[in-house]
């Protein structure tokens, strides 16, 4: 009883909501800002570009040792966004979550900012472009899925670029 009384007043502390007021959070190493103005929540990074979409209201579910945001929720209009960060505050994550299911596009991202992973969600499974790439930016391999199933060709790329290989796979395209 004890833990989940800890627990319910540290998910109280984290959640950030619509106040009505201005709010601003700084790192003190000047890496992130969190604004909050008009019932909107802003987290920038040191660059001035947007971390977090606009939403409604967010939730720091994980901090890194330095206090800096790693996982945060973001909600807004039935829809949580979970972004996750490196301890540098270059996006690692981006996603958004529907009904507790994945919903569309969920991307994944090396710390120097090039991507990772792109893959579509439908009803929390993949469904739709997936691709992988190396960090120097270059496709690693790209394929479809259908309802969580690989389907169609998926193809292989090495380290410059070139197509090494085309292997159909046993599902239907359609």
């Amino acid at each position: 009883m004890r833990k989940m009384l800890i627990f319910m007043v540290a998910a109280a502390v984290l959640t950030v909501g619509c106040k009505g007021r201005d709010e601003v959070y700084k790192a003190s190493d000047g890496s992130y800002s969190a604004v909050h103005h008009d019932a909107k929540w802003v987290i920038t990074g040191p660059d001035g570009n947007d971390l977090v979409p606009d939403c409604d209201s967010m939730r720091v579910v994980e901090r890194g040792e330095d206090g800096h945001p790693l996982t945060v929720y973001c909600y807004k209009e039935g829809r949580q966004t979970v972004l996750q960060f490196y301890s540098s505050m270059a996006l690692r994550m981006r996603g958004d979550v529907v009904d507790g299911r994945r919903d569309g596009l969920w991307q994944y991202f090396y710390e120097n900012g090039s991507p990772q992973v792109e893959a579509t969600y439908v009803d929390g499974r993949e469904d739709g472009e997936y691709r992988v790439y190396r960090e120097s930016g270059v496709p690693y391999y790209v394929g479809r899925y259908k309802a969580g199933a690989r389907v169609g060709v998926w193809e292989v790329y090495d380290a410059d670029g070139n197509l090494v290989e085309a292997k159909q796979t046993s599902g239907d395209v359609n």
